[in-house]
């Protein structure tokens, strides 16, 4: 499973490394201590950064939270750029579109980003357990109105560290580029 997880994240390199970026960036504006600022590890930290665990549920859940919306926020502009003219404008070219290269770079760009925006499997597990755990302590209201999201962050966690997230988006790409 490593190696599947670390073939993924060689695929997806520039995402793996800016969502290591994010997370450090995600640590110090969280007031978090970082172990390791090593973004590109060979192992299942890759495209992460280690930091000090937390008590809190919510300092944990913006740990998650605010480098997933940074990745995906950009990711979703680079995808915006190049999708059009590759998926829906039949650019197959350099021939027909003199931009046909870039906008590939660009597609590229934006699904790496996209399949590196989840939390690490270890970070889900840590924020199921603050809010979920036995020894929780967080209020009801908040487990019940940020049980998507930390569902969603624990779904996602799993299907980035068994590489099925990154297989499954570039199939869907590479199938609807060749069927449009």
């Amino acid at each position: 499973m490593k190696t599947i997880y670390l073939i993924s994240k060689f695929i997806t390199l520039p995402g793996a490394f800016l969502k290591g970026f994010w997370e450090h960036l995600a640590c110090r504006l969280l007031g978090i201590a970082v172990q390791n600022a090593n973004y590109l590890p060979a192992d299942f930290h890759c495209g992460h950064v280690q930091n000090d665990s937390t008590d809190s549920s919510a300092q944990h859940f913006f740990l998650a939270l605010l480098p997933y919306f940074a990745q995906r926020v950009l990711a979703w502009i680079f995808i915006a750029a190049a999708a059009p003219p590759l998926l829906l404008f039949g650019v197959r070219s350099a021939q027909q579109s003199h931009f046909f290269f870039l906008y590939l770079v660009a597609l590229y760009f934006g699904l790496s980003l996209l399949c590196n925006s989840f939390p690490s499997w270890a970070q889900a597990q840590q924020l199921w357990s603050l809010f979920y755990g036995k020894s929780a302590q967080t209020n009801r209201i908040s487990k019940l109105l940020l049980a998507p999201c930390v569902a969603w962050f624990c779904l996602g966690a799993w299907l980035e560290k068994t590489g099925i997230f990154t297989l499954a988006l570039f199939a869907a790409v590479i199938i609807s580029w060749l069927l449009w």
